[in-house]
């Protein structure tokens, strides 16, 4: 059961980067793929976001003296969301998979002290892995330590390949940015440690503020948004309710002076 399951994962991961570095060749441009790991956690009892601050000002100087600087990490607090959620989560990257894995090994052998800390505020129930590609740049200017991401699992629909659900994602893009929709968008394609998977991708919206994500719900509900979703997405991709989170970046990957 759980070698099948592995093999249905790896076979819908590969086909899908597989269309992900076509479709980028023919739109002319390098396909923008990174591994992106998650963790969901709660805190301890007694323990809260001071505590953790603490925790991430220490991992932070460790980092530092580790010459750690291909690592990108924000937190996650949610902000809107159903019933079962979670008190934090964790959002970590790198521009390739060698180089997370490098990380990874890094932490196991000389992060035992930074690990006993998070593990003294946090209490951890999944460590997921997701192949992730960028679709639309954020329109925005600035690099604010404070951001709005949001997310939402997404299926083909029956009849449907993936092939058709990044056409019409494609088109629903090039209207956002000619309409002047606010958001950055990705796909996170599910590779390792997440359970039932029911879905075959997340997309996922970033704004620089709750202000810009509200300009976007009001032209999406009384702009024409929802109609013109309607009609390049509405018999392609199925999407379940939309969670939001307010991130704080706690760690950026260091570019060249």
């Amino acid at each position: 059961m759980k070698t099948t399951y592995i093999v249905q994962v790896s076979a819908l991961l590969a086909a899908t980067l597989g269309f992900a570095a076509t479709w980028a060749q023919e739109s002319s441009e390098e396909p923008v793929i990174y591994p992106v790991e998650t963790y969901t956690c709660n805190y301890n009892k007694g323990q809260g976001p001071a505590d953790l601050e603490k925790v991430i000002t220490g991992w932070n100087a460790y980092m530092d003296e580790q010459g750690t600087g291909n690592y990108f990490a924000m937190t996650l607090t949610p902000h809107y969301f159903g019933g079962e959620t979670f008190d934090l989560g964790w959002l970590g990257a790198a521009p390739t998979g060698e180089e997370l894995g490098a990380g990874a090994d890094s932490w196991i052998t000389n992060g035992a002290k930074q690990a006993a800390a998070f593990a003294k505020v946090l209490s951890c129930d999944s460590h997921s892995n997701y192949a992730t590609m960028q679709l639309k740049e954020s329109p925005g200017q600035s690099s604010p330590d404070n951001i709005v991401l949001t997310f939402t699992s997404c299926s083909a629909m029956t009849g449907k390949t993936m092939e058709d659900v990044f056409t019409a994602m494609d088109a629903w893009t090039e209207y956002t940015i000619e309409s002047g929709y606010r958001n950055g968008a990705w796909v996170m394609f599910p590779a390792y440690g997440v359970d039932d998977v029911d879905f075959d991708f997340k997309l996922v919206n970033g704004y620089d503020s709750h202000a810009d994500m509200g300009r976007d719900y009001d032209q999406y509900a009384n702009g024409g948004g929802y109609q013109k979703h309607a009609e390049l997405l509405g018999d392609t991709l199925a999407c379940d309710v939309t969670r939001v989170y307010d991130g704080v970046i706690r760690r950026r990957i260091a570019t060249a002076e």
